[in-house]
């Protein structure tokens, strides 16, 4: 698959962040903006793999804080709204009308919220790998991780997310360092997955502590959440594109199921929107017809 880099550059948004953006594909076609996971993920070429070549206009960019935008790892003004109305303001910056919007993970939950606040802007929406901060998937989720925490022959007795949050804000640098490899292996331990001692230390670096340090200013602040009932909804244009093995994303496909008629394709699959299944109907998702 070949993508051309058409353009590249720096978004100021007026409040002291500058986002880093690309645009791949062809002008003029359907413009499609790609939005990362996290919070604290980053874009990489491996995302243009969602797209055929010459079909598309994309703008994949890295959110506030994340990859190549500036201040890295920045706290202040780094919330959920303010995440939701940087797409709207690229989407003007570029000169487009309407737009279509690709949601992973993290990402899938600012394309709901872009479509709550902009539904005059959207051509259609992709949700994959969903996840919905409501707050029993929220709680799941702070406890399935405070239990791998737990189980961390590394960790303090008692050591929960807000300890290890701490840590990588207050602590010495030999302490975010320690204390980000023991919240990464805590993640792992839930996904069923290791990796070498010697690799993880290798792998945590500055960088990776302001990662794990953004996430956690996002799960523990409650910045995420908690969605109004009575106010979400999505229109027919939106399709999530969902694994059945993953566990909180088929809890907010079941809640969203609750509320309001979704177009949902189940697969046999993980969270991983790269898994060959996710990906093959991504790349038909993001393809299809506009109703209406």
């Amino acid at each position: 698959m070949s993508f051309s880099l058409h353009s590249r550059g720096f978004y100021p948004t007026g409040d002291g962040h500058q986002l880093y953006w690309e645009r791949h594909g062809v002008p003029g076609h359907e413009p499609v903006f790609f939005l990362h996971g996290g919070p604290g993920g980053r874009i990489s070429r491996h995302h243009l793999q969602f797209f055929e070549p010459g079909r598309f206009d994309i703008i994949l960019f890295d959110q506030r804080g994340c990859g190549r935008s500036t201040p890295y790892g920045e706290l202040q003004d780094n919330t959920t709204g303010l995440c939701v109305e940087d797409i709207d303001a690229l989407r003007q910056h570029f000169g487009f009308e309407k737009i279509s919007v690709l949601g992973v993970s993290w990402g899938s939950w600012l394309a709901i919220q872009y479509q709550q606040r902009y539904p005059q802007h959207l051509l259609k929406t992709t949700l994959v790998s969903v996840f919905v901060p409501f707050a029993d998937n929220v709680r799941a989720y702070d406890q399935a991780l405070n239990d791998g925490l737990a189980q961390s022959p590394e960790s303090s007795p008692g050591q929960r997310a807000r300890d290890i949050y701490r840590i990588l804000g207050e602590g010495r640098p030999s302490q975010q360092h320690r204390a980000a490899i023991e919240w990464l292996n805590a993640v792992l331990r839930r996904t069923g997955q290791t990796i070498c001692p010697d690799t993880l230390e290798r792998f945590v670096d500055q960088e990776a502590v302001l990662a794990i340090r953004l996430e956690l200013h996002y799960h523990l602040q409650n910045y995420c959440f908690t969605p109004k009932d009575e106010d979400l909804t999505l229109d027919d244009n939106t399709l999530l594109i969902q694994g059945i093995r993953d566990t909180y994303g088929m809890a907010s496909v079941r809640w969203l199921r609750q509320r309001m008629n979704i177009h949902c394709r189940l697969l046999h699959a993980g969270h991983n929107a790269f898994e060959n299944a996710l990906l093959k109907a991504v790349r038909r998702a993001v393809k299809r017809e506009i109703e209406g």
